[in-house]
């Protein structure tokens, strides 16, 4: 059903809106006549006519579910925009144009290297430049300082090898050899010096490396503290901005409240209300319901003509004498009383008020925050509930035929159609450039997103390649310290071994010495104690031969004496017997051997186990001594 301009009833949206509504579709479409508003073949009685004809040439007041805001519908439309129907115009081409091509060639078809040409040695030639076929573009050429320090050693070198003596005599030999190991002894601390040189470059470079990598570990340590920092200064801005609105929402509330604080009544005091004449009583007022007494007070002219322009006023300021424009009452200000504490009390609490209500008057005037800008902002785009549809008003069914009626709501439907669809048309065409501004932020948004995934990435890459190269290079130290740790173990073993075999051919050659020694010293002792024994053996056979000699004459003399006294004797005879008996050769051969003889052997028998038992002890002693050095050599060996 339809609603005519005349009907009655609530409607959600403004007259204004409407009627703008309304012009803008009659602008946008052409009038059409009135014969082709029917469909084919309808009979002519069907066509829109009559006293009703008017209300199917007007958009019926029907509310909108969705509202535009009035924005978009007061907006006014530019005179150089052209129709809504017509395409926009495409954008001019530039003038220049960044174009890429593709080439049909590879990076590995170019020449990198410089080109070498082929040559010929002349026979009988031997060029230097033939000697630096080693040295190629990148790997040495250019020349640099340490090219040019191999290229002079090996011309010293040449020259070292063409005064080397020919090996053609002894003499020659030893000094060729000679001067080959000071060469060959040059040439080691070259290449130590070299390996030296290479390795400070390494670390170097490490600990360049090492200083990058802290440097970049910092500096994303900073950043990490920098974007935590704005985290936490937009928290506290917002915040402040929320406590902000809470304390104006609360000292708005209060303001609010204060206006609507009942005031005391008090009793009407009707004496002295008749007392001024400037009271209600006298004057009341209009809004009150009351009209004055003076009911005749219009015929009176309450504001003359000289009190309405600048020169009566000054007209009548001249006409009246000096005395009444001058005060003669001068009246002296009171002397203030001196005030107590609840006066005192009464006049801060309203200081305070008063800078309270100024305080509110310019939080009202302020200028608002960035945040509440962007929530008002957000807050206009926000669904809004739906607005409740008024209930439609119902009318006779018109009397023309059903078919009719679909055709004309169809027909309605259409240009209402058409005509919202140029308006949304328009309108997004007039406010293209602020919706591409509100596109701007979520493709930023993405933009963002996106680079925030790439730096993800490459962070993500960067710490797998710093985990793989921190792993390589922890690995390789590790191999190198342990290498280096192995072989300083071994050169302190050697050293160790070295200094243990020094001192042990050391003390061997002093123990030889000193066997050597105690062996010369013994040997002297020896011969100084056969010496002696020798003299105190010549000395005791000399004095043993003087006193044996001395008693044999003593005695033989008493013997003989006796003997010739026996011979005269009796037993001459027996005494002859007796002394033939122990004269013979064999009686005195077993004397000799019996006295001298055996105890001669048994001197020497007694000598010889002496000396055995001495040389036990010693064999005893040294094959000790060669244990220990033994069990020592060993336990250095597996050291």
């Amino acid at each position: 059903m339809y609603r005519s301009d005349s009907a009655a009833g609530p409607s959600t949206q403004s007259m204004g809106a409407t009627q703008t509504f309304g012009a803008t579709a009659r602008a946008a479409l052409p009038p059409v006549p009135l014969a082709k508003l029917s469909f084919a073949g309808a009979p002519p009685e069907r066509i829109v006519s009559g006293a009703a004809r008017y209300k199917y040439f007007r958009r019926p007041i029907i509310p909108f579910m969705n509202p535009q805001p009035p924005e978009v519908l007061f907006a006014p439309v530019e005179a150089d925009q052209g129709s809504a129907l017509e395409m926009p115009q495409p954008a001019p081409e530039p003038l220049t144009k960044d174009v890429e091509c593709q080439s049909m060639y590879r990076d590995s078809m170019a020449q990198t290297n410089p080109y070498t040409p082929d040559h010929v040695v002349p026979t009988g030639t031997n060029p230097e430049v033939l000697t630096l076929t080693a040295l190629t573009f990148g790997a040495g050429l250019p020349a640099g300082l340490n090219e040019v320090k191999m290229i002079e050693r090996a011309r010293a070198k040449r020259e070292f090898e063409a005064t080397l003596p020919p090996m053609t005599d002894e003499v020659s030999l030893s000094l060729r050899r000679t001067m080959m190991s000071e060469q060959e002894m040059r040439d080691w601390n070259v290449r130590e010096e070299h390996i030296k040189e290479v390795h400070e470059e390494k670390l170097g470079i490490f600990d360049a490396q090492l200083r990058e990598r802290m440097e970049a570990r910092e500096k994303g340590w900073d950043e990490r503290i920098e974007h935590m920092r704005q985290i936490k200064l937009t928290e506290k801005d917002k915040e402040i901005s929320q406590i902000q609105r809470r304390r104006i929402k609360a000292l708005r509330k209060l303001s609010e409240a204060r206006k609507h604080v009942d005031e005391k009544k008090e009793a009407r005091d009707v004496i002295s209300e008749y007392a001024e004449y400037g009271s209600e009583v006298y004057a009341p007022l209009t809004r009150s319901g009351l009209i004055t007494r003076d009911k005749m007070a219009h015929h009176y002219e309450t504001r003359p003509a000289q009190l309405e322009s600048l020169e009566g006023l000054q007209e009548l300021e001249a006409s009246l004498p000096s005395k009444l424009l001058e005060p003669t009452v001068v009246t002296k200000p009171a002397k203030g009383k001196p005030q107590g504490y609840s006066e005192r009390k009464t006049f801060r609490v309203f200081e305070i008020l008063q800078k309270t209500d100024e305080k509110l008057k310019q939080a009202k005037l302020a200028r608002p925050s960035d945040f509440e800008e962007k929530e008002e902002l957000l807050a206009a785009y926000r669904d809004t509930k739906p607005v409740e549809r008024p209930p439609t008003p119902q009318v006779m069914p018109p009397e023309h035929a059903e078919e009719a009626e679909r055709a004309t709501i169809l027909l309605q439907r259409l240009l209402r159609g058409r005509a919202i669809q140029n308006l949304m048309y328009e309108g997004k065409l007039r406010r293209l450039e602020l919706i591409r501004e509100l596109r701007i932020e979520e493709q930023l948004q993405k933009q963002e997103q996106a680079e925030d995934l790439v730096d993800e990435a490459e962070e993500g890459l960067a710490a797998v390649v710093d985990a793989v190269q921190a792993e390589l290079v922890g690995n390789a130290l590790d191999r190198m310290s342990k290498e280096l740790r192995r072989f300083t173990e071994e050169r302190r073993i050697a050293d160790i071994v070295r200094i243990a075999e020094h001192d042990r051919r050391k003390r061997e050659a002093e123990e030889s010495g000193r066997r050597v020694r105690e062996l010369q010293e013994r040997q002297r002792q020896q011969l100084i104690y056969e010496q002696v024994m020798a003299v105190h053996r010549s000395s005791a056979a000399s004095f043993l031969d003087d006193v044996c000699g001395e008693v044999i004459s003593r005695d033989a003399a008493t013997q003989a004496a006796r003997e010739s006294d026996v011979k005269e004797s009796r037993i001459d005879k027996l005494v002859d017997k007796l002394e033939e008996k122990h004269s013979s050769t064999s009686a005195i051969a077993s004397e000799l051997v019996h006295n001298f003889l055996l105890p001669e052997v048994q001197r020497l028998s007694e000598k010889r186990t002496s000396d055995f038992e001495e040389a036990k002890f010693g064999n005893a002693a040294r094959r000790a001594l060669a244990a220990a050095m033994d069990k020592v050599s060993e336990v250095l060996a597996n050291a």
